[in-house]
C-alpha cells in the first residue's frame, strides 16, 4: 500500500513538472542536499513540512534541523523492525531507480522506451536502509535485489513499476531480467516474471 502511495505521488509529481524528481540533488559545491522523496512529500499530503525545508541548504545541515527528524509511515514498511538510523533520524525502506531518478536528474516518462510496465521506478529493500531525507537514497535496482542482499520479505522484494503496479519480484529472479526490468531504455521486454 506505501508503494502504492508513492506510486501515485510520483506520477502527480510529473504530471505538474513534466518530469521525475531526481534520486538526489547536490548543492554548488557539491554536497548532497535533498531526496527524490523531500520532493514528493506535498504529493504525499505533507505539504506543510515541505514548505518549511530551506532549499539553500542541505537536508542534514543546522537550518533544517528537526524537518528530517519526523517519521514518515509511508517511507517504512510495517514488517520491518528498524525504523531509526544510528543516527536517530527515521529512515526510508524504499529507494528509487538511478536509472529514472538519478543524481541531478529525473527522467520524463516518454523517456521510458521499454514502457512503464516493464521499468521499475523504486522499489524495498530489506537492509542498509538510509533516511528518507537522505539524498543518495537511490540505487540500480539490479544491484540492490536479489543475493547477497537480504530481501524485504520472504521470498523477495515489492517492486513500484512505471505504470504505477506493484509487482513481487523472487530473490531468485534471473539476474538478466532484474537487469531488463531495471533499464528504462534497454529494448527489453519481460512478460510474466
Amino acid at each position: 500500500n506505501n508503494l502504492k502511495q508513492i506510486g501515485l505521488a510520483l506520477h502527480n509529481y510529473h504530471e505538474t513538472h513534466g518530469i521525475l524528481p531526481p534520486g538526489g540533488t547536490l548543492t554548488i559545491d557539491g554536497a548532497p542536499s535533498q531526496s527524490w522523496e523531500t520532493f514528493i512529500l506535498p504529493f504525499m499530503g505533507e505539504a506543510p513540512l515541505y514548505n518549511k525545508i530551506d532549499f539553500d541548504y542541505a537536508w542534514n545541515s543546522p537550518a533544517n534541523q528537526g524537518i528530517f527528524t519526523n517519521e514518515m509511515p509511508f517511507y517504512l514498511n510495517p514488517n520491518i523492525e528498524e525504523t531509526v538510523s544510528p543516527e536517530g533520524l527515521p529512515l526510508s525502506h524504499y529507494m528509487g531507480n538511478e536509472l529514472l531518478m538519478g543524481p541531478n536528474h529525473g527522467d520524463r516518462f516518454r523517456q521510458v522506451k521499454d514502457g512503464l510496465a516493464y521499468t521499475i521506478m523504486a522499489f524495498e529493500v530489506g537492509e542498509n536502509f538510509k533516511p528518507w531525507g537522505d539524498p543518495t537514497n537511490f540505487a540500480d535496482p539490479a544491484d540492490r535485489i536479489g543475493p547477497p542482499n537480504r530481501p524485504s520479505t520472504t521470498g523477495g522484494n515489492q517492486v513500484l513499476m512505471g505504470d504505477g503496479s506493484i509487482r513481487f519480484v523472487s530473490e531468485n529472479i534471473d539476474p538478466a531480467i532484474l537487469k531488463a526490468l531495471s533499464t528504462p531504455d534497454g529494448g527489453e521486454r519481460i512478460d510474466g516474471f
